[in-house]
């Protein structure tokens, strides 16, 4: 229910499974490489305050996603805190993220 209000979902039933997804995603550093075919976005993540929304916002922390594509579906996510969306920075999460071929 916790999981429920801070993400602000409407029911129970979806916060079951997202808690489930996280906790999937959540292992080990050092694990292997994620492979195959991946999709990378970024995003902020913090509580709701007044003030800038999106990039420029102060008091978010910038995270980068980097997912696994099986046909529909997602495999494993990584998780990765970066200071910006800067080229290099995003280039050095990847490399340690993606098993490159």
């Amino acid at each position: 229910m916790g999981l429920q209000w801070i993400l602000g979902f409407g029911s129970s039933c979806t916060s079951w499974t997202w808690l489930h997804k996280l906790r999937r995603a959540m292992v080990q550093p050092g694990r292997d490489p994620i492979s195959g075919t991946v999709e990378v976005d970024d995003c902020y993540v913090g509580a709701k305050k007044s003030g800038k929304h999106g990039r420029g916002a102060v008091i978010k922390t910038l995270v980068v996603i980097i997912v696994e594509v099986e046909g529909k579906k997602f495999g494993r996510i990584r998780f990765q805190q970066v200071i910006d969306t800067s080229s290099k920075s995003l280039e050095d999460v990847i490399k340690r993220a993606v098993e490159l071929v």
